[in-house]
């Protein structure tokens, strides 16, 4: 697996997909008032899952020392909402939306956060030999 369990990497893909989120959900905000815009959004979960369901979780190795990752072929997609228009411009940013899924969206990323740090606090139990 290589130098951590895969907790490791799920999370870190997680944080990832959690900052590119974040950074989509800005990016429909400041839209808002953007003629013709079209809300993005990124999907992982039901790729990852998917992924997971056929047991098939290979990388394209370019080098024999990479490491194998279990989440790395996996990524995740921004798509756009083509299919709704709240106004007469096209637009179809709703900003109540837009921030609730943002604060979501962060009460995940500190989550993970935590989870990634309560990992590595293993590690350095491990590495330091105390307890």
């Amino acid at each position: 697996m290589g130098l951590f369990n895969s907790n490791f990497y799920t999370i870190k893909a997680a944080l990832d997909v959690s900052m590119l989120r974040h950074e989509i959900h800005a990016q429909n905000i400041a839209n808002a008032e953007t003629p013709g815009y079209k809300r993005k959004y990124v999907v992982f979960e039901p790729l990852f899952q998917k992924l997971l369901n056929e047991k098939k979780i290979d990388l394209r190795v370019t080098n024999p020392k990479h490491m194998k990752l279990l989440s790395g072929s996996v990524r995740p997609l921004v798509m756009v909402d083509r299919s709704t228009s709240y106004r007469n411009d096209g637009n179809n940013v709703d900003v109540d939306v837009e921030t609730v899924e943002m604060i979501k969206n962060g009460l995940r990323y500190q989550v993970l956060t935590r989870l990634m740090s309560m990992n590595i606090d293993r590690y350095n139990t491990v590495l330091r030999g105390v307890r």
